[in-house]
């Protein structure tokens, strides 16, 4: 008999956390965690404030575009192009091979495009029409900025990038972004997060999930299973706790992410659907991007699996 606990230690999603690290080192033979670096370049007035920026992370030769904010009166100017670029010439000289990024609907569904950018999958699991979008971009062949004159000499609005950024100034960007998602989504941005583990009748630890709502949308982030306790559907039954959680905190819908060396089917077999692959990481890895709607989610019978 199993017991499965909403309220882990954080030993132990630690531990969940750390095995399913340490699995894609393994899997990837210790490439997932290059180049390893966070790019941060903030858009500076003559006065030195911060008036946009942009940061990212870089996992498995691939840079993700995680916060990109410019102040809404300097919008439209080109600044938030000389960011991207910036930060991908950053990546492209660290070893990058791609950069990825989501965007809502809301967002910059035609920016992108605009620079560089192709679209790989669409998520349309959101209330309100809200869809959200996958975008990616070899760097190969990347005509970036020349980041050391962009630093040195302001432009004709006195403004300049810079890539000395302090914990503060990442606030500002995420507190700019985090605004103008609100702004669009109301109080619907916020969620919970949901933390689950499994123990024997012992108490001994058997394995555990990650997960967290927004926007009525559960998103999940990670799952692992001790080896020994495999094959036994018990990632199925943790699953299937994290989706009543999810549903009872008024979720409609699940995004979920994974790498094609990731117990490849687990997630269909669950009844999640394909909405985009990326192959801009090394070959023959590529990420899988997948999403369930619950209302659509019913077996031969009529009852929900």
């Amino acid at each position: 008999m199993f017991i499965i606990s909403n309220d882990p230690t954080n030993e132990e999603m630690e531990r969940v956390c750390a095995q399913v690290e340490d699995d894609k080192r393994r899997q990837t033979y210790g490439e997932y965690d290059k180049p390893g670096i966070e790019i941060r370049l903030v858009l500076r007035d003559s006065k030195g404030n911060v008036q946009g920026g942009v940061i990212a992370s870089t996992v498995f030769s691939v840079m993700h575009l995680e916060v990109l904010w410019v102040a809404e009166q300097h919008r439209r100017l080109g600044y938030g192009a000389q960011l991207v670029l910036g930060a991908e010439q950053i990546g492209l000289e660290n070893g990058c091979l791609a950069s990825q990024t989501w965007t809502f609907s809301f967002q910059g569904l035609s920016f992108y495009p605009a620079i560089g950018y192709e679209p790989i999958g669409v998520y349309d699991g959101y209330p309100n029409g809200i869809t959200e979008h996958a975008f990616i971009k070899r760097l190969g062949e990347n005509k970036g900025i020349d980041i050391k004159k962009m630093s040195s000499i302001p432009d004709s609005q006195g403004f300049y990038l810079a890539t000395d950024v302090s914990e503060e100034d990442a606030k500002i960007l995420h507190q700019g972004l985090h605004q103008h998602v609100v702004l669009h989504v109301g109080d619907g941005y916020k969620g919970i997060r949901i933390k689950l583990v499994m123990r024997d009748q012992s108490g001994e630890f058997v394995g555990g999930l990650s997960a967290w709502t927004t926007l009525q949308n559960l998103i999940f982030d990670y799952i692992w299973i001790e080896k020994r306790f495999r094959g036994q559907g018990l990632g199925k039954l943790l699953m299937l706790e994290m989706e009543r959680i999810a549903r009872e905190s008024g979720c409609i819908a699940s995004q979920a992410y994974h790498f094609s060396f990731q117990a490849p089917g687990f997630f269909e077999k669950m009844g999640y659907k394909i909405l985009g692959i990326s192959n801009g990481y090394p070959p023959p890895t590529t990420e899988l991007y997948l999403i369930k709607k619950y209302n659509e989610q019913r077996c031969c019978n009529g009852k929900e699996i």
